[in-house]
């Protein structure tokens, strides 16, 4: 066999690894992976991208996938050979099915080599060398216990096109069929597992300006770009977070790209509804008109619509529009029936698309402006109906209407009914998108959901109730997945009922003060009234005189282990004669303790007990102290309503306590005061039972507390840069050039909330995400600069804190890393005739590589000599240590650098020929 010269066989390598790499380039846009749960262990992936049309030869019918289980397998294409796309883009899907040894949580991936050529922001200008990289995880639950886990569906394609000077938005539509929540955040795409592509940069970065922003909707998912600078195309990817029942559950990538353009004309526009609530039962009927803008040329539009509400099982909706390009302006009808199975916490998204026919030539495709409108809807469950109570005795019946309109919705999705109270009327107005009762002050009464029914009316009884009082009720129905041992997952809450009162019977005394008179820690005096039974709720015929009321006490909150107080045990012949309802209780410690305070109603000659009032505390005021700032606090377990608290602050000059301030709540931050110096507080709350006959207002004091201000608040922390030459190196790393120069802002000048900065702290950490250790600390506020040498030439991360006159630490400021700056650079010919010059083959400049892979091959392909010594040292002998002939060798070297991120190998490959002359 004829041996080709040298450089006819380096040239012939040269050309199959250029066709190799042309066969796997310009290749990946977008694409995600989701699945379906379909047994308790087995899921259905589907792997779907977005690929060039036009690389023919990067073309895959066939994909590999890992399981996350230490297995892989190859899925082929299950779409032919893929569906063509405008804009030369091919949809692609694969679908395997995959069973598990085991419940628990995996990472399914899959990454092909090769993203597209031309991606701006991601490692420019060789994006096609970077691989794309999809993953999901996917958690296996119970299914008995809690349910089947599929993930969310993406119904919007992931390739859309934006228009340079005008904002976009865009709406990957994700529909979870489970009803999960979601959440959404951008990432820095991957290319591998926890591997993210290099040199990526966000798309509002081209460039940096307040004109060109990007914000992802955490709630909505909604991607807006306010506004694109500069054409060309742009990858994003974000992760999809689903949670169930409040917890966070699976996440999933999506990996989308946005081809921006130079635009002649502006894209379409939509009007319709941006959010709607409905009931259960109603149906929507929404016109939906699409519109191009008519001034310079004549253009058509079209419109499509995709969403979960189309997806849906029982009853979907419709689009009704006239299909292809139309006549503008075009009007749609967006056609919706609900029922009570579409009742959901989450909001159903519908992404109305109307695209022009005004071409936009962009190479050898042809490209066609759209506009996405996102309709958020949320249908809700019906309120229960005409809720009535009857008072009885010590016990409240609530009953409400049968049957209720949801009842029977199919899969048992109907749970059953809660009711709720609370001791005061709250008409606030019901809210169509706001289903439920949080935050309106009512207490749920039944843990477990009733369907009980009396009378042909559903019916709950409450027995904890107080006589007197005035209760306030709600119903609410309630709906919920169930798993296969059907138990309930994702509740939903539906609209409240109606409010309906009623006030019970008062035949026994209500307390109505207790109002800390004194405070010490042994002479405190608290003082307590109460009022007499209603004489019109008092049977005197069947409770008759004589009549006693006998105060009794118990320490702090607790409304157990009162005791009779000596000496207030007060007693009436008769109903009507006079009575004292009043007892200054002494000697208590009001310092330390609270005081909970409960009359006890005795008749039929003061033996007999009818009844014990509601407890009602003292208040009880607690004090925080932080830098010039007192933070008051109160407690006071009463059985009436307090709508308004008095702050009082005892004057130095005078004694008194004047007013400073009157809240809502039982909180108040008293501000601006001097630090160390001690001031004295009280409160007076201000109540109501809201009941006739009743006296109000009733205003009661608390203990007097004292709290002196003291700095523990950090001050703000520094701003940090960090500067140095190694751009400038060339080769040369002397250890004297090795520093990087540190500047800090002074937190006193730029942060309003900081004044007292006295010095500062200065942290290093030799590895990105290593742990950061002290290497300096100035004790002076001008102390802004500091050089550091770190041992590995310039690499390291650097944080700087403030230290206040109080020693307080603020947090780290903003933590700058710095790396290295490798270079490697090797000749192409040596001369090892022991002459002092030139005998051995080493490199022409190197810094900061740590080690390497060099080998050297003769024009047979044999391997005669290899190192891993940066230096490389070869003196022109093999590795038997024989002189090698003079001629031309071919190397490969691969070269590792000392980063930030640690060793890491180079992202190129040298490789040549280096000639050996004796």
């Amino acid at each position: 066999m004829r041996l080709l010269p040298l450089c006819t066989r380096i040239a012939c390598l040269l050309f199959i690894q250029l066709l190799a790499l042309e066969s796997f380039a310009t290749h990946n846009r977008a694409g995600e992976i989701t699945y379906v749960q379909t047994g308790p262990l087995t899921i259905v992936a589907t792997i779907t991208t977005y690929t060039r049309t036009s690389s023919v030869q990067a073309d895959r019918d066939s994909l590999e996938i890992f399981w996350g289980d230490g297995k892989d397998e190859w899925v082929q294409r299950s779409n032919g050979n893929g569906q063509e796309l405008p804009n030369d883009t091919k949809f692609n899907i694969y679908v395997i099915e995959h069973t598990y040894a085991s419940q628990a949580r995996y990472i399914i991936s899959m990454t092909d080599p090769n993203r597209n050529e031309g991606i701006l922001n991601v490692n420019p200008p060789s994006s096609q060398n970077i691989p794309f990289h999809l993953e999901a995880t996917v958690t296996l639950f119970n299914i008995q216990f809690d349910g089947f886990n599929n993930s969310p569906v993406l119904l919007q394609p992931p390739i859309d096109i934006a228009c340079v000077g005008q904002p976009f938005i865009h709406n990957p539509n994700a529909y979870d069929p489970d009803g999960d929540s979601l959440a959404y955040e951008l990432i820095v795409p991957l290319q591998g597992v926890n591997l993210p592509v290099p040199f990526y940069s966000f798309p509002s970065e081209f460039p940096p300006s307040s004109n060109n922003l990007i914000d992802l909707n955490r709630v909505t998912g909604e991607f807006f770009w306010l506004t694109p600078q500069r054409a060309g195309e742009y990858n994003i990817a974000m992760h999809i977070i689903q949670f169930r029942d409040g917890v966070p559950l699976d996440t999933m990538i999506r990996d989308m790209q946005i081809l921006v353009v130079d635009c002649e004309n502006a894209p379409p526009e939509i009007q319709t509804e941006d959010q709607i609530c409905v009931v259960a039962g109603e149906i929507i009927d929404l016109p939906v008109i699409a519109t191009a803008p008519t001034s310079d040329f004549d253009q058509r539009v079209a419109m499509t619509a995709l969403g979960g509400p189309f997806s849906l099982d029982i009853s979907p909706a419709r689009f009704e529009v006239a299909p292809g390009y139309r006549a503008q302006p075009l009007s749609g009808r967006f056609i919706w029936q609900t029922t009570c199975e579409h009742i959901s916490d989450q909001f159903y998204t519908v992404v109305f698309r109307a695209v022009d026919d005004f071409p936009i030539r962009r190479g050898r495709d042809t490209l066609y402006l759209s506009t996405l409108h996102t309709l958020r809807i949320k249908v809700v469950g019906p309120p229960p109906e005409d809720v009535q109570v009857t008072p009885g005795n010590n016990e409240v019946e609530i009953s409400w209407a049968n049957p209720y309109s949801c009842e029977d919705a199919q899969d048992e999705y109907f749970r059953g009914f809660s009711v709720w109270r609370r001791q005061t009327s709250n008409q606030f107005p019901l809210d169509d998108c706001v289903p439920g009762l949080a935050g309106q002050g009512y207490t749920r009464l039944n843990i477990i959901l009733t369907r009980d029914i009396v009378n042909d009316r559903y019916v709950y009884i409450d027995q904890e109730v107080d006589r007197g009082r005035t209760y306030c009720y709600r119903v609410l129905a309630e709906f919920a997945r169930l798993s296969a041992g059907g138990f309930p997952f994702n509740t939903v809450e539906s609209l409240p009922s109606e409010e309906v009162c009623v006030q019970l019977s008062r035949d026994i005394p209500l307390l109505t003060k207790v109002s800390v008179e004194n405070t010490s820690t042994t002479s405190g005096q608290i003082q307590v009234e109460w009022t007499k039974p209603n004489p019109e709720d008092l049977d005197t015929l069947l409770n008759p005189g004589p009549y006693r009321y006998q105060l009794l006490r118990s320490t702090g909150f607790d409304n157990t282990d009162f005791v009779e107080i000596p000496g207030a045990s007060f007693l009436s012949p008769t109903f009507s004669s006079d009575v004292d309802t009043f007892f200054l209780d002494e000697g208590l410690n009001t310092v330390d303790n609270a005081y909970n305070y409960q009359v006890s109603f005795f008749v039929n000659g003061g033996d007999d007990l009818l009844g014990d009032t509601p407890p009602a505390s003292s208040v009880y005021l607690s004090i925080a102290s932080s830098d010039e700032t007192n933070t008051l606090s109160w407690r006071a377990d009463v059985p009436w309503d307090n709508f308004r608290h008095v702050v009082f602050r005892q004057n130095d000059n005078t004694g008194l306590f004047d007013t400073l301030a009157i809240v809502d709540d039982p909180f108040y931050e008293d501000t601006g005061l001097v630090n160390l110096r001690e001031y004295c507080y009280r409160v007076e709350t201000v109540g109501s039972y809201g009941i006739e006959g009743v006296p109000e207002p009733l205003p009661n004091l608390s203990q007097e507390a004292c709290g002196s201000p003291l700095d523990t608040m950090p001050p703000c922390p520094p701003i940090l840069m960090v500067d140095n030459i190694c751009g400038e190196l060339d080769g040369n790393c002397q250890r004297d050039l090795l520093w990087n120069d540190l500047s800090w802002t002074n937190p006193n000048e730029t942060c309003e909330d900081t004044d007292d900065v006295i010095g500062y702290n200065v942290y290093f950490s030799p590895i990105e995400g290593g742990d950061f250790v002290t290497i300096e600390t100035f004790n002076s506020l001008d102390s802004l600069l500091y050089r550091h040498f770190p041992d590995g030439g310039f690499a390291g991360c650097y944080a700087v804190t403030a230290i206040d006159s109080f020693n307080n630490e603020s947090a780290l400021s903003n933590i700058v890393c710095v790396d290295n700056c490798p270079i490697y650079e090797l000749p192409n010919v040596f001369t090892p005739n022991e002459d002092g010059a030139n005998d051995r083959f080493i490199p022409l400049a190197q810094c900061f590589v740590e080690r390497v892979e060099f080998n050297v091959f003769n024009r047979w392909g044999q391997l005669i000599y290899q190192t891993n010594d940066p230096l490389l040292n070869w003196d022109g002998r093999n590795m038997s240590g024989r002189e090698v002939s003079e001629g031309v060798y071919y190397y490969v070297c691969k070269y590792f650098e000392q980063r930030v991120a640690g060793v890491v190998p180079s992202r190129e490959v040298l490789s040549g020929y280096i000639e050996l002359l004796r």
